[in-house]
């Protein structure tokens, strides 16, 4: 089980795999958590891409019904576990910014 440094690493090598490839970012993943095994890597870096790909659902959904930021939040959290509070806010925010 990836432990939550690793899951919001993942999430933020993941918003900027667009400028980068999968493979570059599952490398400074590994650089980053020495002693994670690969399976361990690839998992967390899955698990990021898909907080990262489902953030603008989330947010075009609270912006549409006008859900508060908290129940966003925390359908983030039962949807997507594991990671800080500080990256589910995150995550939110590029939801709100990419549903405009």
């Amino acid at each position: 089980m990836q432990n939550q440094s690793m899951l919001d690493a993942s999430y933020y090598l993941a918003k900027k795999a667009a400028a980068s490839s999968g493979a570059d970012a599952k490398d400074k993943l590994q650089a980053m958590f020495p002693t994670a095994s690969w399976d361990e890597i690839v998992d967390a870096y899955f698990k990021g891409c898909e907080l990262a790909k489902r953030c603008y659902e989330i947010g075009n959904l609270a912006r549409q019904k006008s859900i508060p930021d908290e129940e966003a939040i925390q359908m983030l959290k039962g949807g997507f576990p594991g990671f800080s509070d500080a990256t589910y806010s995150d995550a939110l925010t590029l939801g709100w910014f990419l549903s405009r």
